[in-house]
């Protein structure tokens, strides 16, 4: 871990009583649709950005007005799956609050703008009905985990895409925050059950995301990630997974410290458990050995090339307490999406609809796509 001095970010996760901070105090607080400056962090972890109306910033400024404030929610979907009930409840809710529209984002999952403070709690419990969650959607943890959205690149993609959500399920925070603040306000005395051995109270130092890609279709981008799962399918059967690190696309304008990375693959992983080990420890050592003192620095990549690959890989591998193998051969010749109806490995057929800018707007007064009883996907979003 860097010895320079904390973010204050990082001192707000520390001192947030297990991500509460003084969200419950925010939300009841009538003098800003805002919630309080420190809670801003916080809310991240629970799958909220705070916002605000840009186009009339200067209007209400010059009026000594406080901006227009709105939250966007982000659910969490591991793989984009959703049955068609969900997908109803969630359009439900869209048309009770915030802007009505639902977006679809690129890592499989489904956002909603617009709401009003005031109307947070009331949206999460109607998600809830629908055993939907915002939980670690956003903030210092890992986000949603993707993978590979078409069933006709393998007889065993079930088999392959009910990884992410075993991995989801590994990654959440055990915080009760979530449940507490925004369900049944009712506060949680013993603290025992959140004991957190993956984040503590530090959590990890910048967000972190997972993709699984079933060659030969790189349809996630898996170098692009800080974990890139790669299957190997031999014989029609999953043997095991090729395991990349430390990628990630972004950088900083004007910031020549910061760089855009492709993942390294470290080794090859046949078994389920141990797969799982290297995952969850990769996050043990991005959480101690990451930048706490500059977030733009903070991604695995810069911690991957500040350490260097062969000991990155000789740490985890203590950690985890297994040996990686040497990768597997593989080959990825598409990076596409496969649009109209294709038939799967099964003979069953599913449908891939082209939803343009991943946004789908309640309009009434035109004609309704009606998601019957077949297996489709929309976008990145599959209805089962």
């Amino acid at each position: 871990m860097s010895k320079d001095k904390l973010s204050h970010v990082e001192t707000i996760k520390t001192q947030s009583d297990g991500l509460r901070g003084t969200l419950s105090q925010s939300l009841v607080d009538n003098h800003t649709g805002n919630v309080r400056p420190d809670d801003e962090a916080l809310i991240k972890f629970h799958g909220m950005y705070v916002q605000d109306d840009r186009d009339r910033r200067q209007e209400r400024a010059e009026k000594k007005l406080d901006k227009l404030y709105s939250f966007m929610i982000r659910l969490r979907i591991p793989g984009g799956v959703i049955s068609a009930k969900q997908w109803q409840a969630i359009h439900e809710v869209s048309e009770l609050y915030g802007t009505g529209v639902l977006k679809i984002t690129t890592r499989q999952t489904i956002q909603l703008h617009g709401l009003l403070k005031h109307q947070l709690s009331d949206t999460i419990q109607g998600f809830l009905t629908a055993k939907l969650d915002a939980i670690a959607a956003c903030g210092d943890v890992n986000r949603n985990v993707i993978c590979s959205s078409h069933p006709q690149v393998s007889p065993v993609f079930e088999q392959i895409h009910n990884y992410a959500d075993k991995i989801s399920e590994m990654l959440l925070p055990k915080t009760q925050s979530y449940y507490e603040i925004w369900i049944d306000n009712q506060k949680i005395y013993d603290r025992s059950v959140e004991s957190d051995p993956l984040y503590q109270d530090r959590y990890l130092p910048r967000k972190f995301k997972i993709a699984i890609a079933i060659p030969p279709t790189n349809d996630v981008d898996v170098f692009a990630n800080d974990i890139g799962l790669i299957a190997i399918v031999e014989n029609d059967q999953l043997i095991g997974f090729n395991l990349a690190i430390g990628g990630g696309l972004s950088t900083t304008h004007g910031n020549k410290d910061t760089y855009s990375r492709l993942a390294t693959v470290i080794g090859f992983c046949s078994s389920e458990s141990d797969i799982l080990k290297l995952i969850y420890h990769v996050l043990t050592i991005q959480r101690d050995y990451g930048n706490r003192s500059d977030r733009k620095l903070a991604r695995l990549k810069y911690t991957l090339d500040k350490m260097g690959v062969e000991n990155f890989v000789k740490e985890l591998e203590k950690r985890a307490a297994v040996e990686l193998k040497a990768a597997k051969s593989y080959t990825f010749t598409e990076r596409n999406d496969r649009y109209g109806w294709q038939q799967a490995h099964d003979n069953k057929w599913y449908y891939t609809l082209f939803v343009e800018n991943g946004v789908v707007r309640y309009a009434p007064e035109q004609v309704h796509l009606v998601i019957s009883n077949y297996s489709s996907t929309l976008s990145r979003i599959s209805f089962l």
